[in-house]
């Protein structure tokens, strides 16, 4: 059994299903009413970057078939008030989950307000109508299919970012400091990198890339020289502690990207070719008792993104 979540009046509850969503042999959707009101709030159950980061189209869309309509994200102060002690399972170190929000949605002009309350229904990530034959299919589109969208009224679903004018001004003196030019790469990968995946595609792919003129940045968790991306010559972003939207300045700019399936990775999709190394087995982050299993439906939970280059 699985936990269906209901969020009403700012309040959490759950419910026993046997499925989150509906199949579309067998779909629900929103009602009529709700979408007369064309008040609509963006929101997830889940708190990781890509959790969020999956969901970033949603707004443009939104306003795209209703120009009329007010999109609202839930604040921090809001995300705390609903899910509480929840969020401490997608923070670690210095992320704070609750401002996960309003880190993927700053400055997206499609936004009108990050709101400490709703007081209403809210249709979440759990409200969608996916393809039990296709895993294949965004989570922003099995939501907006929820929502009543046709295919025609969803063609673009792959992440957005919008950086502020500071954001656009670190780029230009990071890419002066370090002399990066308009040719430079970035690559990223976390601590799942070498045990859940079979990490030797990824590294072919790179040295494809690897041009004479080709700058290269990276970020991992063990530094370069300990890893095994050590044959290139790079500048190691994590020793600037840069925060996540300034690293994304620096990856929606970059000629390519390359890592495995993370958050920050999969949000580079429109904005440069993006090679990304599949979780081919399931690591720590899965649990215990998944871990070292293989991924039979890695896509199952909504998390694929058009365009990007899966490995």
């Amino acid at each position: 059994m699985k936990t269906f979540f209901r969020i009403f009046d700012d309040q959490l509850h759950g419910f026993q299903t046997d499925e989150i969503g509906f199949s579309i042999n067998d779909p629900s959707y929103v009602s009529d009413d709700v979408l007369e009101n064309q008040r609509f709030m963006v929101m997830r159950t889940c708190h990781g970057i890509g959790d969020w980061v999956v969901l970033s189209a949603i707004p443009r869309l939104l306003k795209e078939k209703y120009p009329n309509c007010k999109v609202y994200i839930p604040s921090k102060k809001l995300m705390k008030k609903i899910f509480g002690d929840m969020l401490n399972t997608w923070g670690y170190g210095t992320f704070d989950a609750s401002t996960i929000s309003e880190v993927v949605f700053n400055n997206n002009p499609h936004v009108d307000d990050f709101v400490d309350e709703f007081k209403d229904e809210i249709f979440h990530d759990h409200y969608r109508i996916f393809n039990p034959e296709n895993d294949e299919i965004s989570l922003a589109e099995q939501m907006l299919r929820f929502w009543q969208f046709e295919d025609d009224e969803m063609v673009d679903t792959t992440p957005d970012f919008y950086p502020t004018d500071p954001e656009k001004v670190f780029l230009e003196q990071f890419v002066s400091r370090h002399q990066l030019n308009d040719n430079y790469s970035y690559i990223s990968v976390s601590s799942t990198f070498e045990n859940t995946a079979e990490p030797g595609v990824l590294l072919d792919k790179i040295k494809e890339k690897d041009y004479d003129d080709m700058k290269w940045l990276y970020y991992g968790e063990v530094p370069l020289k300990d890893s095994m991306l050590n044959f290139l010559d790079a500048v190691e972003v994590k020793n600037f502690n840069l925060n996540i939207r300034q690293q994304q300045m620096l990856k929606v700019n970059a000629k390519y990207n390359f890592g495995n399936e993370t958050g920050m990775n999969l949000w580079t999709a429109k904005y440069s070719p993006s090679y990304i190394l599949s979780h081919k087995y399931y690591g720590k982050i899965h649990g215990r008792k998944n871990e070292g299993k293989v991924r039979k439906r890695p896509f199952k939970s909504g998390n694929f993104v058009k365009e990007i280059k899966y490995l």
